[in-house]
């Protein structure tokens, strides 16, 4: 799992599916309540509230280990005055919390960037940091990409070549559920041999064989002739899709009657497929033309459906301009909203998703719609879950006596095969005893 830190890159803003269907009549307005009881799980060991903001939450697969930024001072014993952002993983089982982006004499590092990603297990955590303490072996300069081993308590750069370090950033890391393979971007020339593009690219790195390929390419290894970034990668490390301005990594289609292909820059998305080497679009909007698309790209735990938020008309009745969250099944080529109201239809306000559950039913995203819920009246953001099946849609940033939060709620992740999910909210009122002012990491057991 991978998340962007940045708040404002979350609240930003025609076929038939084989995912499980939604009534044709509806389940009709389902009940605001919770799944099951909210926690709080930005605070420290002993249970002291954090003294600074949290956000940016990222749970392994299994659904221990809750990886997140935050400003506060007293996660971790002894974190000195002025320290800034810093990146922190919570074993939730044991409560204990443990300083990732640290020093090798266990000090904060300087602040971390705006990705992170975690294995299965919660082991390896990668992310991207301009810090030139986190090791030793990096001389140079601007962002780079690292992994730190939490059983090792040992971060490794990964962004070198030939053992140095590499002039050009490298940044936005997504790594597999084995934590074996890692994609990430990258401005640098010199990580593979041939790279001649000058542009960045996202690459793969084997991190048991140290071996690196680059998979922003076409099909038949072309390299793009405009920039990709902002990777994620499949569980089984095989597929990755990415985002990209470049126009030769996948077909174009003229598109529609009287549609006017959109002028660069343009952000469409591609699918990498790493055992076969081919690439394709992630996705085409109603007009026939790649769909554009900001962040957001996830797989489903199986690989299966590949998840994005654009802005284009995908499916009849969206409203082009306003976010959505889709899913399209990579072995159809079918599409399917996430986001919707119980009857199916899109919300009237914008999407951003979150996943979905490992069975394929269940997915959770955050809107600052108003129709979801019969109560919602607070106008902003707000995390819901969706049952794809009955077409239940369930608001997950619920207050004690199941109403809505006054402030903003976002940055859904899920773990546990999507039984627990985590998010960011900036209210005082999602859990009683909550006076630190500050925004806090919560979960929900939904099953």
């Amino acid at each position: 799992m991978r998340r962007r830190t940045a708040v404002l890159a979350v609240l930003a803003g025609a076929c038939a599916t084989t995912l499980p269907a939604v009534s044709a009549h509806g389940a009709g307005p389902a009940p605001a309540g919770p799944y099951g009881a909210l926690q709080r799980v930005s605070v420290s060991a002993t249970g002291e509230q954090a003294d600074g903001d949290s956000s940016g939450p990222v749970l392994s697969a299994d659904g221990r280990v809750l990886v997140f930024t935050s400003r506060a001072r007293n996660l971790v014993p002894g974190t000195p005055e002025g320290t800034g952002i810093q990146l922190y993983a919570k074993d939730l089982r044991t409560g204990r919390v443990d300083l990732v982006s640290a020093n090798p004499d266990g000090s904060p590092g300087y602040e971390p960037g705006y990705t992170h990603s975690v294995s299965a297990d919660g082991r390896f955590v990668a992310f991207d940091s301009p810090s030139k303490t986190l090791d030793p072996r990096d001389r140079g300069d601007g962002m780079d990409v690292f992994v730190r081993d939490r059983r090792k308590g040992a971060t490794e750069l990964v962004t070198r070549h030939d053992g140095d370090p590499a002039a050009g950033r490298s940044f936005a890391p997504s790594i597999s559920a084995d934590g074996h393979h890692l994609a990430f971007t990258s401005l640098r020339a010199d990580l593979v041999p041939g790279d001649i593009n000058a542009q960045a690219d996202v690459f793969v790195r084997d991190l048991r064989k140290g071996s690196t390929e680059l998979v922003s390419a076409a099909s038949d290894g072309t390299q793009g002739t405009a920039p990709s970034s902002d990777p994620v990668i499949s569980a089984d490390g095989r597929q990755v899709a990415f985002t990209t301005e470049a126009r030769n990594l996948f077909p174009w289609p003229q598109g529609a009657p009287g549609i006017v292909r959109p002028q660069p820059p343009y952000v469409s998305f591609g699918v990498h497929d790493r055992r076969t080497g081919e690439t394709r679009a992630g996705a085409y909007n109603q007009s026939g033309i790649p769909a554009k698309v900001q962040y957001g790209l996830r797989f489903s735990p199986d690989g299966r459906y590949l998840q994005f938020d654009t802005g284009d008309a995908v499916l009849p009745g969206d409203r082009p301009g306003m976010w959505g969250s889709y899913s399209r099944d990579l072995r159809t080529g079918s599409y399917a909203r996430l986001a919707a109201r119980p009857d199916g239809g899109p919300p009237t306000g914008s999407v951003t998703g979150g996943g979905l559950s490992a069975d394929n039913r269940t997915t959770y995203f955050t809107t600052n719609a108003p129709d979801l819920a019969p109560d919602d009246t607070n106008g902003t953001w707000d995390v819901f879950a969706r049952d794809l099946r009955t077409g239940r849609v369930t608001r997950l940033s619920s207050t004690p006596d199941g109403g809505p939060s006054a402030e903003a709620s976002f940055g859904v992740s899920s773990g546990r095969g999507g039984r627990l999910v985590a998010f960011a909210g900036a209210g005082d009122d999602l859990v009683r005893g909550d006076t630190n002012g500050a925004t806090d990491i919560f979960v929900r057991r939904l099953r």
